[in-house]
């Protein structure tokens, strides 16, 4: 046998790599990428984000408000101090563009209403306790004052944004574009919020003095209708008949906390001394 030479054995040699110069063709996929989308998500079947209810919530469902009902308690608060507090750089109007709710509306309406039907049977308690008349609780109060409410909370706010969409200036794009015309789900939040000061007073009408009753109800419209003029003057500005609209708001406010205090509180002067006048003659009968 001949032998092979011990150097030719260990000598090593180098030979190109035969994939050297074909590209990788395995999938892959960047976890790390910040731009992947929902449809790129529907592509590789991962599950859509449930957290957003607009998105899988029908609009005519239940589901879909339950995210104007998400808000903490803490917010809530906020916004209710806010509403007592005019100042140009309101709280309602920074945080109710990002986030608006139908909780704090909705409780504060609710209480409202209960606090005026209740007021007002205790002001007609006062009004008739000097008389020989057998007092009843009057449980219309509740209707009267819930439709009165809710009227205002829900048909105002989509009057005023119906209003700001036709009069606002089409040649200020820099405002249109930036989002200043609130929506109508923001003006019904900011109405709603605007009504917490009316349930302190409408326990305070149950007073029956007429000098007081007249300066909660310029108290109480001057300061909710300073916040809503506040909050709303960005999308004001861009309307052409800006002075009409605030004229108006103001108005209605005014208009509603003087009705509130006429039709369940006050007393007129008329009925006063008619009921004088029947207690002399109940006297002199007897």
């Amino acid at each position: 046998m001949q032998e092979v030479p011990t150097d030719e054995l260990l000598s090593f040699q180098d030979y190109p790599s035969v994939h050297s110069n074909l590209q990788d063709t395995s999938a892959q996929l960047n976890i790390s990428n910040d731009n992947f989308t929902s449809s790129q998500a529907n592509d590789t079947g991962a599950p859509l984000d449930e957290t957003n209810p607009s998105a899988t919530k029908s609009f005519w469902t239940l589901e879909y408000y339950q995210q104007f009902f998400d808000i903490e308690t803490k917010d809530v608060i906020e916004r209710i101090i806010a509403s007592v507090t005019p100042k140009r750089d309101s709280t309602l109007k920074h945080h109710l563009r990002h986030k608006p709710d139908l909780y704090g509306p909705f409780w504060i309406s609710v209480t409202l209403i209960f606090t005026i039907a209740i007021s007002g049977n205790i002001a007609n308690y006062l009004q008739q306790a000097n008389n020989q008349y057998h007092w009843k609780y009057n449980f219309r109060l509740v209707s009267y004052a819930a439709t009165a409410i809710y009227i205002y909370v829900l048909l105002i706010p989509f009057a005023l944004w119906a209003l700001l969409k036709w009069s606002s200036d089409v040649n200020d794009l820099e405002g249109l574009e930036s989002g200043t015309t609130p929506s109508a789900l923001e003006l019904i939040c900011i109405y709603g919020y605007s009504l917490f000061i009316y349930i302190p007073a409408s326990i305070l009408w149950s007073i029956q003095i007429n000098l007081l009753q007249w300066l909660l109800v310029l108290i109480a419209a001057l300061v909710s209708g300073a916040v809503l003029l506040f909050t709303l003057l960005p999308a004001l500005r861009l309307s052409r008949h800006k002075f009409f609209l605030m004229i108006g708001i103001a108005s209605c406010h005014l208009l509603l906390a003087a009705g509130f205090m006429l039709y369940f509180f006050h007393v007129p002067a008329t009925s006063v001394i008619e009921s004088h006048d029947l207690n002399k003659n109940h006297t002199k009968s007897i």
